[in-house]
Formats: structure tokens, C-alpha cells, sequence
């Protein structure tokens, strides 16, 4: 009986090492936000920074609502803006969805499941049609809730938000990551910005993705005068991790597994030694 024990308890902490190594594999994320800074000006598709709101307003609302809409932000200094963007939870389904581009906002949904160890590497890529990524294979991506509305020498404003950060390889030229922010509010996937000098890494919980924003081009086909590339802030991410059920339920599976062929084994030589 104690033999049974101790063998059960090993194989036990057997499981217990492969349930750490396939919950890395596939990591949901559980919430968190990024904080982008703004320069105004740098191109007249992004003017003059006029208002904020976040996911509760709906499209005619962000169009029409007074400055500064409903969601804080701060002026670091002149001619600069910091916006906090909440991340939509991985499985949380917001309404609308999908939405219809024109009539209602497009909100997006958290897909990408993290590995720790390669976070590029795992991440299913989108399509790049340069002023377009994900419009026609959308890989995972990582949603963001807010929207911003923009004004300068133009007739009316210009609206960007319901973000999804997406992943396309053939992208990674030079400084880029590889990474796109899209804006997906009216014309979907709309490549917003690049991120480009991105550190990623991910410690305990915790996924932590920094770069700088350059123009891309939707903000080129709404503003020709804007030079594509052209630096015009920083993004950081900060977002919390939580291991898959699907993730664990297998771990669970593979640790059991472990025990049963350890306790065959065992009665297997206790029949062979009478």
C-alpha cells in the first residue's frame, strides 16, 4: 500500500510538470489595457484630437456627442494626448457583434492565445493588403474597446477605434514588428498604425507589448499628405494571463494518464515477482 502511494504522489508530480508545460501553450487573456500617446499634428488625418469614448457609446454617439465625450484622457503636454485603451477579455462577446460598418460600430473580439515562450512566433498571421490587414484572413488578434474622434481642416471629423492588435510576418521590414494596429470602425481592418521597436515579453501573468506607432496606410488614404512610416507615438500594453479550461482539462487528462500506466507497471512486476 505505501508502494501505491508513493508511486501514485510521483506520477502525480509528473502531471503536475506537464500541466505547467501545456497550460504555456495556450493562454487566455483575462483583461488589461494599453496606454497610447498621441502627437497631434503630425498628419491632418490625425489634426487635432477632439473627443474620447468608450465601449458603451454607440457610433452616432462618437459622431455626435460634445468634447470630450465619455471616456477620460490627459494632455501630457502641448500638442500630445494619452489615452488608455481597456482590452476586451478573451470569450467576451460584445453587442454589437459583428456589427455593421457605416450604421454601427464593429467591435472586435480577444482571440490570440499567448505562448509565453514565442508570442510572435504562435500567433496565426492576417493578411496584408498594405491600407487593409485582416480584412480577408484574420488571424488572432487582441481587441480594444475604445474610440477616438479626430477634427482639423476638414469638413466633419474622422472616427478610429474598436482597435484589434493583428500579427502579419511579410510586414517585419526594418524597425517593424510585424504588428498592426487596425482601426475597425466604418472601413474594417483598416491598418492604423505599425508598431515598429516592439519589446514583447511576458512575466509571471502578465504580456507586455511597448513600441512606437507609425503612420499606415489608412491614415495615408484619408490624408495623402501624410508620409507613411512617419513616428507619431508609443504603445504599451499591459495584459493579464489566465491558463485555457481546454488547456488544463488536457494537462489533467495527460497527468492521469501518467498514473494509470505508472500503477500497470507496478502491478505488472508485483505479478511477475510471485
Amino acid at each position: 500500500m505505501k508502494l501505491h502511494h508513493s508511486l501514485f504522489w510521483a506520477c502525480l508530480a509528473l502531471g503536475g510538470l506537464a500541466l505547467s508545460s501545456n497550460t504555456a501553450l495556450a493562454v487566455a487573456i483575462s483583461g488589461g489595457s494599453a496606454t497610447l500617446t498621441l502627437a497631434e499634428g503630425t498628419a491632418n488625418s490625425i489634426s487635432i484630437f477632439n473627443a474620447y469614448f468608450d465601449e458603451t457609446a454607440t457610433r452616432a454617439q462618437t459622431l455626435s456627442d460634445p468634447a470630450p465625450g465619455n471616456a477620460p484622457f490627459t494632455v501630457p503636454s502641448a500638442g500630445v494626448v494619452q489615452l488608455i485603451d481597456p482590452v476586451r477579455p478573451s470569450g467576451v462577446i460584445p453587442v454589437p457583434y459583428p456589427g455593421t460598418p457605416g450604421a454601427s460600430r464593429s467591435k472586435q473580439l480577444t482571440t490570440l492565445d499567448v505562448e509565453p515562450s514565442d508570442v510572435l512566433g504562435n500567433w496565426s498571421a492576417s493578411n496584408d493588403a498594405f491600407i487593409f490587414v485582416g480584412n480577408s484572413t484574420l488571424g488572432e488578434q487582441i481587441a480594444f474597446t475604445s474610440m477616438q474622434r479626430w477634427s482639423g481642416p476638414f469638413t466633419g471629423s474622422l472616427l478610429y477605434g474598436d482597435f484589434a492588435l493583428r500579427y502579419v510576418p511579410s510586414r517585419a521590414v526594418g524597425a517593424n514588428s510585424g504588428l498592426v494596429l487596425t482601426s475597425n470602425i466604418d472601413f474594417l481592418g483598416a491598418a492604423f498604425a505599425d508598431l515598429a521597436n516592439a519589446s514583447i515579453s511576458v512575466t509571471g501573468n502578465t504580456l507586455f507589448i511597448n513600441g512606437d506607432l507609425l503612420i499606415s496606410g489608412g491614415l495615408t488614404a484619408l490624408d495623402p499628405g501624410a508620409v507613411l512610416g512617419t513616428n507619431f507615438g508609443t504603445f504599451a500594453l499591459t495584459a493579464q494571463l489566465v491558463p485555457e479550461p481546454t488547456s488544463i482539462a488536457m494537462a489533467a487528462v495527460g497527468a492521469l494518464g501518467l498514473v494509470v500506466v505508472g500503477l500497470r507497471r507496478h502491478r505488472s512486476r508485483k505479478v511477475d515477482n510471485i
